[in-house]
């Protein structure tokens, strides 16, 4: 590489060079990945959607009854002793003034003409209607905030892993590449010693199938590469053409990472425990306490003013939705303490897991070292004509495998070390 730049001659100006050129031969990395996914994501708008949902709502509870101007209108035909005939009622509300006429349509005359004031004095009341659903939006939708994290949450974990994968199948493909470079001098030289007669049918045959294998092994290695950039679709996270994905940094984790593990499932428990309890205050309310509505109007027909108070009181034998309350009250408690003991139990299974990684990478780096210690004594043996043909392309296959495996079990961990952020 430094043959193309002669005139760069400081060591330190060569090795920034190299490292720039580097480090274009990198398109992306992990966290520029979860980025895009974050802002861009269909999850991320349908999230925003769901959230919205409960912002409009709050606006119409803040106006409350100054939301609507309601009309009604209704015509009645009356026959009796008195009367034959069809007057209309006509009443027009908004918030807590009313204006009410009817007119006989017979007689052609106005029988009543009224404004006035109605109001159910149980709003004012801390479980009036209003008040309440405002309490019930807000807690739904800190449940919604919940729900939302944790689908989102669980499709950055399925990108880690795509990411991972992804970054696994370069090194594939890489390490395919070197090989199948080799495999077809091999398949050349043995072909050659073949046709003088110094290497055995054996031999060639053994050559020829490794090399065509590679072949075959490569294009479908890069098929599938292809497959895992398509798939970053699903998350409208775009990989740049011809460029690999960065290495995922590991990162260390400590004892108290594990022990904030799915805190949010018992939370949502907990939301949905004071959720039922609203619920089950404001039926209480609405049972014990009777419905009381003021009323003042003028008659503008008489010119007279009218005061009244209504009472509707509901008495059951047996108030069921009331029970349901209570007892899906007691099943939350119960689903509360048995998701701690569950979050409790994962502390150890997750802090195993991440032992595994960290012991799967040393014995797959140890074996990868063994496997490339044999590789280089069997080429060398080979060369000397001391060993087989069979055995160096053994070795040699197992040293290409050895690195394989070290690459998946490095980013396994590393990989790991990331989701764990997203388990929360």
């Amino acid at each position: 590489m430094l043959k193309v730049i002669p005139d760069i001659k400081s060591r330190k100006l060569q090795l920034f060079f190299l490292f720039f050129i580097s480090a274009l031969n990198y398109g992306m990395n992990l966290d520029t990945a979860i980025s895009e996914y974050e802002k861009k994501s269909y999850t991320t708008k349908i999230n925003e959607a769901n959230l919205k949902t409960y912002d409009i709502k709050d606006k119409v509870l803040k106006k409350g009854s100054w939301n609507e101007v309601s009309i009604s209108s209704q015509n009645t035909y009356e026959n009796s002793h008195t009367y034959d005939g069809i007057s209309t009622d006509n009443t027009v509300k908004y918030g807590l003034f009313y204006y009410k006429n009817t007119y006989n349509i017979t007689n052609r005359e106005m029988t009543e003409n009224k404004i006035g004031v109605s109001k159910v004095l149980n709003d004012y009341a801390k479980y009036g209607d209003n008040k309440y659903n405002k309490k019930i939006n807000n807690i739904q939708r800190d449940i919604q905030k919940i729900n939302n994290e944790t689908t989102k949450n669980s499709e950055i974990r399925d990108l880690i892993d795509l990411y991972k994968n992804y970054k696994s199948k370069e090194k594939e493909i890489a390490q395919e590449a070197l090989a199948l470079d080799d495999k077809k001098k091999d398949y050349a030289i043995q072909s050659k010693k073949y046709e003088v007669g110094t290497a055995a049918k054996y031999d060639f045959d053994l050559a020829r199938t490794e090399y065509e294998t590679s072949q075959l092994k490569y294009e479908n290695l890069q098929r599938e590469l292809k497959i895992l950039k398509e798939k970053f679709m699903i998350y409208n996270v775009a990989i740049p053409e011809n460029e690999k994905l960065e290495d995922i940094k590991k990162v260390e984790l400590k004892n108290e990472d594990f022990y904030k593990l799915r805190l949010s499932e018992a939370e949502k428990i907990e939301l949905n425990e004071t959720l039922n309890s609203e619920k089950l205050k404001k039926e209480t309310f609405d049972y014990k306490i009777p419905k009381i509505t003021a009323d003042a109007g003028y008659s503008i027909k008489n010119k007279s003013f009218t005061v009244g108070v209504g009472i509707t009181k509901t008495f059951k034998q047996y108030n069921d939705t009331i029970e349901d309350l209570k007892n899906e009250s007691e099943k939350l408690k119960l689903e509360y303490e048995q998701k701690k003991n569950e979050i409790l139990s994962n502390v150890g299974q997750e802090m195993l897991n991440y032992t595994t990684y960290q012991t799967n990478e040393l014995i797959s780096k140890k074996n990868m070292d063994i496997a490339k210690e044999n590789y280089t004594i069997y080429a060398k043996k080979y060369e000397l004509g001391t060993d087989t043909y069979e055995n160096y392309v053994e070795k040699r296959n197992a040293y290409n495998k050895a690195v394989i495996d070290y690459e998946v079990a490095k980013n396994e961990l590393a990989a790991y070390t990331r989701k764990i952020k997203y388990y929360k």
